[in-house]
């Protein structure tokens, strides 16, 4: 291990020469015997390193110590610190009564490609990084020269495919496979613009330097030309060359998807940009859009009223197009994929025919064969990648080699190529008259904490598992980390005690919408609570345990319902909206906000025929309150990424402050406050960006 390099795993960094340990840059307390166990593991990762090679390294000269619960101990807190699990590892895998071994990728520090036009030089690191990755790409074509000359398909294999600052999204693909377009934020996020790079090489090329936002690029089928969509400025589809140069514009109209190009490359079909509101003539349409200038653009599908069209794809052969037809909101639009054959001039021979619904979609792209087609969906707090058949009937099937995070699919000669995510959620504490600190952390997002009744566990949400977000449970202190859901659904998320401690409501996603499910405090099989129609969240308890609150749109829009506890028919509490609930200590009120911003302040319903009322004027953010005997503790805003914990008095109607937090709060951070008021845990979003993975041999 190069003592001078830092050592990066997930978001993680280690400077040996330092004895530093980074997350997302911030320095992070370890001790040292904990850091010298994690060092020792990073030097030959994947390989097991046994505790006998630990003892010698580490304890040698600590005779009077007991090895074993050192060590233990050493381990232990080298999870606590990452965020890892002994049932469930990411980082450090337990191999019984031989020792440990560290499971995760492990890459050396590099330093950033140039970005900008003209002559290309790179530096020492760059050449070594490029020639790692040219030495892995060419290994991984020997293997698959191997492979089929044997008549066996090598298996599929994900890696980084950029790893630039910022968020690198959209990716197409020339048209031999070996290079990719995409758009960046750039060095220093100030702009979006399109870049180029070369699959296994770092120095990328800037095409465009508009102040506008440039996005959606895709490659022209000689490779001649990439067209992309400038969303603000001189607004329009323009083209551009793969080697960089000056810049055309061809139409004028704005898209939120990304073009599709004839087989011949002739034309573009393009999906002109839906807005709500008074809607245009042409909104949600699809338009072809002849490359040649002086040539005019023609509507070729209109959506009926109530739906819009959005990210058209020619299939490989030209002679079918699948685009997605949505309704709803445009940040948030349920859309049904569609395909339609085609005739000359790229005009529909029927009707398009329905294949699968799904909502918040995020890219398409078809399979090399025509079979299929792979998309991005956004479902809650996690996006992934799906395929589902062209035409066979068949349920969608999640791509897990992809991850989660995973949108933005591009496919060409065997690789696909996505953005993923990079930016988790950590649990953060404020102990009454001190600082916050991080409490829970990973990773991946953990959130939505909630003290037990008799505060001495928490329940939250965690992606630090793998495969989606579930609920876990910790001590009060942070420790004995347990995964407590293992169900199929890629989001299971704010869970709640029951007043007596003995069981947990939460939140979960199916393949029907959302719905509140029900399980022992210490696991077991969950119980489905709900059972749509509409999409059933946020679940609270009664304060006498008989019946479960929750938010659901089953009346046209969020409203608070009641359900037995033990099953049975849903009654609806609130009729002026309500989100978020809490009922009141002595069962007589319930206290909730009207939505997900929390704007509207808090409100208070007397159980029963009460009137619905505004208690409380201020923003409640983040779902973030929590209700006690004599008072509602809140989040309130108090500027950018500056919030304070309130106190509001039943008795006085006086509020005061109780704490104070800076940074973001991630969404839907929720408050939980402990029995004895002393400890407030929340959860705060750090910084994210995004990078572009490639999926090699993809079938």
């Amino acid at each position: 291990m190069n003592e001078q390099s830092p050592v990066r795993f997930g978001v993680f960094e280690v400077d040996i020469r330092t004895g530093e340990l980074r997350k997302h840059g911030l320095r992070l307390k370890i001790q040292d015997q904990p850091f010298q166990v994690l060092r020792a593991l990073l030097e030959r990762p994947g390989e097991l390193v046994t505790r006998e090679e630990l003892q010698t390294r580490i304890w040698a000269q600590d005779t009077f110590v007991d090895f074993d619960q050192s060590l233990n101990r050493a381990v232990n807190k080298v999870r606590e610190v990452l965020g890892d699990a002994a049932g469930s590892p990411r980082f450090i895998e337990t191999l019984p009564r031989r020792g440990y071994r560290f499971i995760a990728p492990v890459e050396a520090g590099r330093t950033l490609a140039p970005v900008e036009a003209g002559p290309r030089t790179e530096s020492a690191p760059q050449r070594k990084t490029a020639w790692m990755a040219s030495f892995f790409i060419a290994i991984a074509a020997a293997g698959l020269w191997l492979a089929r000359d044997r008549g066996v398909l090598p298996a599929p294999q994900v890696a980084p495919l950029t790893t630039l600052t910022g968020f690198e999204i959209m990716p197409g693909f020339s048209p031999d496979g070996n290079q990719v377009a995409f758009s960046w934020n750039g060095e220093k996020q100030n702009n979006v613009d399109i870049y180029v790079k070369a699959v296994g090489e770092e120095t990328v090329l800037r095409l465009t330097s508009d102040p506008a936002t440039d996005w959606y690029p895709a490659w022209s089928p000689d490779g001649r030309h990439i067209a992309f969509s400038r969303m603000n400025g001189a607004r329009g589809i323009y083209l551009v060359s793969p080697l960089g140069g000056g810049e055309r514009k061809i139409a004028g109209l704005i898209t939120g998807s990304q073009p599709t190009w004839s087989v011949d490359g002739k034309s573009l079909l393009v999906a002109q940009r839906y807005t709500e509101g008074n809607r245009e003539a042409g909104e949600g349409a699809l338009f072809l859009i002849p490359v040649a200038e002086g040539g005019e653009s023609r509507q070729v599908l209109a959506a009926p009223a109530g739906t819009w069209y959005r990210d058209p794809q020619f299939s490989p052969d030209g002679r079918s197009l699948a685009f997605l037809s949505c309704t709803g909101t445009a940040s948030g639009p349920v859309c049904t994929l569609q395909s339609t054959g085609l005739k000359e001039g790229s005009t529909p021979t029927g009707d398009p025919q329905p294949i699968h619904k799904y909502s918040n979609p995020f890219g398409l792209a078809w399979a090399a064969d025509g079979a299929s087609l792979i998309y991005g969906s956004f479902d809650g707090n996690a996006a992934f990648l799906w395929r589902v058949g062209a035409g066979n009937g068949k349920d969608p099937e999640r791509l897990e080699i992809a991850g989660m995070e995973a949108y933005g699919p591009a496919i060409k000669n065997g690789r696909l190529a996505f953005s993923r995510t990079i930016g988790n959620n950590d649990i953060w504490r404020l102990e009454r008259d001190g600082k916050a600190s991080p409490f829970i952390t990973s990773s991946l997002a953990d959130s939505t904490p909630q003290y037990s009744p008799d505060g001495k566990r928490i329940a939250f949400s965690s992606g630090r598992g793998g495969g989606g977000i579930a609920v876990w449970a910790a001590n009060a202190d942070g420790t004995g980390l347990t995964q407590l859901t293992k169900m199929a659904s890629p989001i299971c998320a704010t869970p709640r005690w029951s007043p007596d401690g003995k069981w947990i409501a939460f939140e979960a996603y199916g393949k029907a919408g959302w719905d509140v499910w029900l399980m022992e405090a210490n696991g077991g099989s969950p119980r489905q609570l709900t059972h749509g129609p509409a999409d059933n969240i946020i679940p609270s308890w009664s304060g006498d345990g008989r019946s479960v609150y929750f938010a659901s749109k089953n009346s046209g829009r969020f409203e608070v319902w009641r359900v037995p506890a033990e099953a049975g028919t849903a009654e609806r509490i609130t009729r002026n909206g309500g989100y978020a609930a809490f009922e009141s200590s002595d069962g007589k009120s319930l206290y909730y906000t009207l939505s997900d911003t929390g704007s509207e302040g808090l409100h208070a319903k007397r159980l029963g025929n009460g009137d619905e009322k505004q208690a409380v004027k201020d923003q409640v953010e983040a779902r973030g309150f929590a209700v006690f005997s004599d008072g509602v503790y809140y989040l309130n805003g108090r500027g950018q990424d500056k919030f304070e914990i309130r106190f509001y008095a039943f008795a006085t109607g006086q509020v005061e402050v109780r704490g104070e937090i800076d940074g973001p709060l991630a969404a839907g951070s929720g408050l939980a406050v402990s029995p004895d008021r002393k400890t407030f845990l929340f959860s705060k979003r750090l910084a994210s960006a995004s990078d572009l993975m490639l999926i090699e041999n993809f079938r």
